[in-house]
């Protein structure tokens, strides 16, 4: 059900030095009606040594069912931003981009976004970017938000998240801690 209640914001969040400085992303978005956020990422946190070379091999899938470090949170505004930037317990982020939606699906997206929970990963068919563009699509973010199943590029965050057009904000700089 498309929220009545005024136009909606989808946030796209990026970590410009995670999984070896390719980048990651998170996502969130208003609930108008509700004057909140749902937030959250398929953080899939590296638990082994860099040198560990079949640890990177595991890292490349994991599959349904599995743990993919899959979280979701409800919030206002600053308490996300907040909890996007300074916890400990997943991810943090550099920056987001800011894209208003018209006509926002915030039940369709956190639907999505659930969907995601136990859906495993793959660094090339399920990962933080298709799982985040996937949302995007399901919350009514228009062409702006590039569909990576068409560029192969376009699965890499950091390059993904540069070309997505959008309002830009700086939550961190890139040489904060990880």
């Amino acid at each position: 059900m498309n929220a009545a209640n005024g136009k909606g914001e989808f946030l796209l969040f990026i970590n410009y030095r995670q999984a070896m400085r390719f980048g990651h992303v998170g996502w969130g978005f208003s609930v108008p009606s509700q004057n909140i956020y749902v937030f959250g990422s398929t953080d899939h946190l590296y638990r082994h040594h860099w040198w560990d070379l079949l640890g990177w091999a595991n890292y490349m899938y994991v599959g349904p069912g599995e743990s993919n470090d899959w979280w979701l949170m409800k919030a206002d505004k600053e308490k996300m931003t907040d909890e996007m930037t300074t916890r400990g317990w997943h991810i943090r982020y550099h920056a987001y981009k800011s894209l208003p939606v018209d006509d926002p699906s915030p039940d369709k997206a956190e639907a999505v976004a659930q969907s995601f929970q136990n859906a495993g990963w793959s660094v090339l068919s399920n990962n933080c970017v298709q799982q985040t563009y996937e949302i995007a699509k399901a919350y009514g973010v228009g062409a702006e938000i590039l569909n990576p199943w068409h560029n192969t590029l376009l699965l890499i965050p950091n390059y993904w998240f540069g070309k997505v057009e959008g309002r830009f904000v700086k939550l961190r700089t890139p040489t904060d801690e990880i």
